[in-house]
């Protein structure tokens, strides 16, 4: 029962509480008629005549019982078979003697049984009856009472970080429910704030970060000069670690974009076109590392998703970009474009079913990924395509494949 919405278990309780009352109520009333029938004074002679006669003449409460002599019940005057006086009561009918009384005894019990059982059958239809008509009340009165908490929860369910400046606001009486309403709006006034401050912060740190890296970056490049056999080993090794950080912060401010959602930033973006891009840049490292990328499109001739245009670059990048990196020598990269989605796959080292649950999570990386995908990533590419796809309302599927490698699965929604 626990199972059950509040509707159904009001429609239930409001049947089950009217049955049990109206069934409380008929007993008495059945029981109740019952008895007062049967303390009826011309029912209880008809029940108590043959049991209550005695042998001589007389009734049990010493009152002659209209007997005569011979026990037969005739008078002993001549004119017993006169019509009784004026206002006389003939309980037995015309015909006097045993056979009148058993004939009433007769005619009494099953007339009171008759009636007993044709009560005791309505009562059980207007039990029913009234269940019925009580669950179908219960259930409309639930329907009304909680038709707030429904635009609560609809109201709620729209509200994400792009939208956090919508209320529930529900008007109405001013009851539990309207209460409950304005403290989600204070909880929601809560979050604006914080997220609006985490906005701020991301703008500052992007601005406070990029700076002192890019002032080192060129202190180094100018700073130090080739020749120097030594001084270029320690040169290319603070521009790598510098180049790095770089790309570590850019990565978390991207991370934190999307994680702040779409904010309405939402454009026609043509997928097709993307994959040509990302493909088209990321050519020269594939080359590079000895990697074919193969892209196969069974969609239509433009393939057209709402999105935003700098996100969804940066998820069609990653995911080329890793599945390039985290190859091996001669290995291949396939991109499949369709009209459900993209699918990116290579053929990497073989990934664990429980390290592929994790690799969305921050700075996770798979173990035998190599020296070279480990300097060169900063373990957030895979969560950054998480976020933004959550932020997109798509769908993300990682799998790994038995030979080797990754399948990921971006299901969008296309227009």
């Amino acid at each position: 029962m626990r199972s059950w919405s509040i509707r159904t278990r009001t429609a239930v309780v409001f049947a089950l509480t009217s049955m049990a009352l109206t069934a409380g109520v008929l007993a008495f009333v059945n029981v109740s008629a019952l008895w007062s029938v049967a303390d009826q004074p011309a029912f209880a002679s008809v029940r108590q005549a043959p049991d209550g006669q005695r042998d001589d003449g007389q009734r049990d409460d010493g009152q002659p019982d209209g007997r005569g002599d011979d026990g037969q019940g005739h008078a002993p005057s001549p004119d017993r078979d006169q019509a009784p006086e004026q206002g006389a009561v003939d309980v037995h009918g015309p015909t006097a003697g045993a056979e009148g009384d058993d004939a009433s005894v007769a005619v009494g019990g099953p007339t009171i049984q008759l009636v007993a059982q044709a009560q005791w059958q309505w009562s059980a239809i207007g039990v029913a009856g009234s269940g019925c008509i009580a669950g179908v009340l219960g259930w409309w009165v639930s329907r009304r009472m909680l038709r707030p908490v429904d635009r609560i929860t609809d109201r709620t369910n729209r509200i994400s970080a792009s939208t956090l400046h919508e209320r529930i606001g529900l008007d109405g009486p001013d009851d539990e429910l309207r209460r409950l309403s304005r403290t989600i709006d204070q909880l929601l006034d809560r979050l604006e704030a914080a997220f609006d401050s985490q906005r701020h912060f991301v703008a500052q740190a992007s601005h406070e970060l990029r700076t002192p890296l890019a002032v080192q970056r060129a202190a180094l490049q100018i700073g130090m000069p080739e020749g120097d056999p030594r001084l270029d080993a320690v040169r290319d090794e603070l521009l790598e670690q510098n180049r790095r950080t770089e790309h570590l912060v850019e990565s978390l401010l991207v991370l934190a974009e999307a994680d702040r959602g779409l904010d309405g930033r939402v454009e026609r973006v043509d997928l097709g076109a993307v994959v040509d891009d990302v493909v088209t840049g990321c050519s020269a490292a594939a080359d590079g590392l000895d990697v074919r990328v193969l892209v196969s499109v069974d969609a239509p001739a433009s393939l057209v998703v709402p999105a935003e245009p700098v996100l969804t670059q940066q998820l069609v990048l990653n995911l080329v970009d890793n599945a390039v990196e985290y190859n091996r020598a001669g290995g291949t990269v396939r991109i499949a474009l369709d009209a459900a989605g993209l699918t990116v796959e290579n053929t990497g080292p073989v990934v664990p079913d429980e390290v592929v649950a994790e690799l969305t999570e921050p700075f996770r990386r798979c173990p035998d990924s190599g020296d070279r995908a480990v300097r060169r990533h900063s373990g957030l590419g895979l969560s950054i395509v998480a976020a933004i796809a959550r932020a997109h309302g798509w769908a993300l599927a990682i799998d790994a494949l038995a030979e080797g490698g990754l399948r990921i699965r971006v299901g969008v929604s296309s227009t």
